[in-house]
């Protein structure tokens, strides 16, 4: 039993390690899928108030980082007979452009690949921008609309984008509502976004609506969260489950080393002394054995990253399943076994040391 619960905590800790880095690849790829595409951070400007719009593009390229000037705006495309809502991104074609637009020539629309299966769309195919917040008066008020063509179409590797989403050309969309107005910068790459916050509400005040990422997607942050922390909880479950076998196998070892202690004590050690050092040793075996999980788990995963098969459907985006080893990932594989093989440990020592008398074991040795 003893060695069960020593098997148990070595797999334990491998199979802690293995799943976080595992589901914890795969929310690090969502996320950065999502940051290529919508950035990192981003400024909302205020309509009609180029001063503003001005002042905040002059901040940003003082800045030095990468950002993208886009006019964002929710319209309806036609195409024929098929209509759908989407959420169009007018780009500046002299400003910095994400690595999945570089190429593009804007001639036309980048249209994703689940919104052009939606609407019929193929390549080259002529499509209607519909604004139905913008209207000229022509015996009635009339939707105004651009006509363009799809010059390319893209997948983004998030669905939600390439159902939802189309890039087109600046001057296209402000030919739509009359004005030469930008509404959104998108910063992208690894920056220090609380240092960026704090200069544009020194510089801006409330005049300017700062995002985060994180900020912006706070419902898929707390779900990512939720499934990590129940992912957590699962696995403790588990490894209470191999407590079980601790605190039995304990029980069992020790009846079966009482001899052993009783003998200890007869020459000359405290039962005190005894005990602790009995702990000791029982702890240190713990924690190799959940050391020896945690170092195995490393090299599986690393083997695992080199030489892992695709292995998901091709409806996935990740088909083979990405890796990502974190400080917390390792640190929880070794607290979690840890402290609770810690505490049934100590509750079998306690059992152990109240319900049994070295005196009168011995005494009964001679009966």
């Amino acid at each position: 039993m003893l060695l069960l619960a020593i098997v148990g905590l070595f797999l334990s800790s491998f199979a802690l390690l293995v799943l976080q880095s595992t589901m914890g690849g795969l929310q690090r790829n969502r996320i950065e899928r999502s940051k290529a595409i919508f950035g990192d951070a981003t400024i909302v400007l205020p309509k009609s108030n180029i001063g503003l719009q001005n002042q905040v593009l002059d901040f940003a390229k003082e800045t030095g980082l990468d950002f993208s000037v886009e006019y964002e705006i929710e319209l309806l495309l036609q195409n024929g007979s098929y209509l759908s809502p989407v959420i169009v991104h007018a780009i500046s074609k002299d400003h910095f452009r994400p690595g999945f637009l570089k190429g593009a020539k804007f001639n036309g629309a980048l249209v994703p690949i689940e919104l052009a299966y939606k609407t019929r769309l193929s390549e080259m195919d002529e499509l209607k921008l519909i604004s139905p917040s913008h209207t000229d008066v022509f015996f009635g008020e009339i939707p105004r609309m651009a006509l363009t063509f799809v010059e390319r179409v893209i997948a983004t590797d998030d669905t939600e984008v390439d159902s939802m989403h189309l890039w087109v050309r600046l001057p296209l969309i402000q030919n739509v509502i009359k004005k030469r107005d930008v509404n959104t910068l998108r910063f992208y790459g690894k920056f220090n976004t609380e240092s960026l916050r704090k200069k544009l509400d020194e510089k801006f005040a409330s005049a300017i609506i700062f995002q985060t990422w994180e900020e912006k997607n706070q419902n898929l942050v707390w779900a990512l969260n939720l499934e990590t922390v129940v992912m957590t909880f699962l696995f403790t479950g588990m490894t209470l489950l191999v407590s079980l076998c601790i605190t039995s196998g304990l029980m069992i070892f020790f009846n079966n080393i009482k001899l052993d202690l009783a003998s200890f004590w007869i020459q000359g050690a405290s039962k005190k002394s005894i005990l602790s050092f009995t702990g000791r040793t029982i702890h240190g075996i713990s924690f190799i054995a959940i050391l020896s999980g945690l170092g195995f788990g490393l090299i599986f995963l690393e083997l695992f990253d080199l030489f892992g098969p695709e292995i998901m459907p091709d409806v996935f985006v990740d088909r083979k399943i990405p890796v990502y080893v974190s400080f917390r990932a390792i640190s929880l594989s070794v607290l979690i076994p840890f402290v609770i093989s810690w505490f049934f440990a100590e509750f079998s020592l306690y059992q152990f040391k109240k319900e049994n008398n070295y005196l009168d074991y011995i005494r009964s040795l001679g009966r």
